[in-house]
């Protein structure tokens, strides 16, 4: 890692308040440079960004992390390239009257794969660094994803550092980072999602259709929709049981056991029902 880059990050240890993204836009090339320098004047939407411009989000936003984070060379770089992508995406929005910059990170990403090289030279993960960039707004919908949208960004290997950003990642113009988002409840839902899941995959490997087909060939269509819907009744009936608590319960065998039972029962020769 370059000297001054690591005596820097000695220093900012001691310090609360700091412009990092300062010492990141002198030590990058002049293309960058140029590129940061391209956002000023980049609007935003007052009702998120009272504090101006994309260039003074961009600034504010690495220097927050820059206070809360100052080892992570990651995090600070990440706040460095994250809304690059504004300078070509923002537009007008008649509808909603307002400035808006529709997939700007996917743009961000572009630029943080075109240095690769300068990031790594500056002591910073090339793949934490483009991940976090990835996915700065997506963290911020979170809680409206749905469950396995919600699963795959949390197993995401810089979850983590992206939580971490996202408390940075606000408008305003104080430098102080929010609190971390709780994600208590969006873990207690996945863990209900993965259990009810397993729950398919089990009650599935004991009782579906293509099973039932292999002992009763006959049985298909809408005769074997009935069949199971009907089979499904007379469980509740004969044990007063819930369905699928039945069928985790009981082994396979079990099952179709019952299940010939209630075929002779209810339909007799089933032959007879399907010719």
């Amino acid at each position: 890692m370059n000297k001054k880059i690591k005596k820097f990050l000695q220093f900012i240890k001691e310090n609360t308040s700091v412009d990092f993204f300062g010492v990141l836009y002198e030590k990058a090339p002049k293309k960058l440079r140029e590129l940061i320098d391209s956002t000023k004047g980049v609007e935003q939407n007052p009702t998120w960004h009272s504090e101006g411009d994309v260039y003074t989000h961009i600034s504010l936003v690495t220097n927050r992390l820059c206070n809360a984070y100052p080892n992570d060379k990651n995090l600070l770089l990440a706040g460095f390239f994250h809304d690059l992508g504004k300078v070509e995406t923002t537009e007008w929005n008649e509808e909603k009257q307002s400035w808006t910059a529709r997939g700007h990170e996917d743009v961000s990403v572009i630029i943080v794969d075109e240095y690769k090289s300068w990031i790594e030279d500056m002591g910073g993960d090339f793949d934490a660094v483009k991940e976090i960039v990835a996915n700065h707004m997506r963290i911020k919908y979170l809680e409206e994803m749905r469950t396995q949208a919600k699963i795959e960004l949390v197993k995401n290997p810089y979850f983590e550092e992206i939580l971490k950003f996202n408390t940075a990642d606000c408008g305003g113009t104080s430098l102080e980072c929010k609190p971390l988002l709780d994600i208590s409840n969006i873990e207690n839902e996945m863990s209900e999602f993965k259990k009810k899941e397993e729950e398919k995959k089990i009650m599935n490997s004991k009782f579906n259709g293509d099973i039932i087909m292999q002992s009763y060939p006959h049985l298909t269509g809408i005769y074997l929709g009935n069949a199971i819907s009907n089979f499904k009744k007379y469980i509740i009936d004969e044990f007063n049981i819930d369905f699928k608590e039945y069928v985790l319960k009981n082994s396979k065998e079990s099952i179709f056991t019952d299940f010939d039972k209630f075929i002779n029962d209810k339909y007799g020769d089933i032959t007879d029902i399907v010719s």
